[in-house]
């Protein structure tokens, strides 16, 4: 039987020690899904309420990188050792992991295997790998609102992978859009307004326009 999302991570946070470790001991640590479990990890602290501060910018480089080697369809991960050689504080992946048991079994509830057939097609693999590294590229910026809604993307695609659900990977394709969208109009009230705006202006327009609906 294929252990449950939460679990799985709960294993890797009791495995990891009291130790720094490196991007790609990570990696080795996860073993055949590391792809999908590493994205999982490194989208979980931005995709949280709770804020986790300084991840943001070197999480969503190397979600970038991943993003990237899945758009060109290659199958084992492969980091510039500049970016595998970074370490990763084990208390950073235990807040993630910790604070987000509610979410995460909220996720498990509604992702499981389906159209998996579509979950194993190459192609939309290399779509959403095109996808994770745009978002990644914003999760990247120190502007408010260009983190939370991409790195959930993020989370929902990786967490299709790793259970081969179909269904939740196109959620997440189909979300993307929104998601850059949030993030860009973040972007745009930043270089034109300033960053202050994005917190005074567009986050009050955003939450009018989801209660509204």
């Amino acid at each position: 039987m294929q252990k449950s999302l939460s679990h799985l991570l709960m294993e890797i946070e009791k495995d990891l020690g009291t130790e720094e470790l490196t991007i790609q001991s990570l990696i080795n640590q996860v073993g055949s899904r590391g792809t999908a479990i590493l994205l999982l990890i490194l989208a979980f602290p931005a995709a949280l309420p709770l804020p986790a501060p300084g991840y943001a910018t070197p999480f969503g480089i190397v979600i970038s990188f991943m993003g990237w080697q899945l758009l060109r369809g290659q199958e084992t991960l492969q980091l510039p050792n500049g970016i595998a050689s970074r370490k990763l504080s084990p208390s950073l992946i235990s807040f993630s992991i910790k604070n987000g048991k509610i979410p995460l079994k909220a996720v498990e509830f509604f992702i499981r295997p389906r159209l998996q057939n579509l979950a194993q097609n190459k192609t939309i693999y290399r779509l959403m790998g095109g996808i994770i590294m745009l978002l990644a590229m914003m999760m990247t910026l120190p502007i408010p609102l260009t983190n939370t809604a991409p790195s959930f993307v993020i989370f929902m695609l990786a967490a299709g992978m790793l259970e081969e659900d179909g269904l939740a990977m196109i959620g997440g394709i189909l979300l993307a859009p929104v998601a850059a969208l949030i993030a860009g109009a973040a972007i745009y009230y930043a270089i034109t307004y300033g960053p202050e705006a994005v917190e005074s202006v567009l986050k009050p327009m955003i939450k009018g326009i989801i209660k509204g609906s």
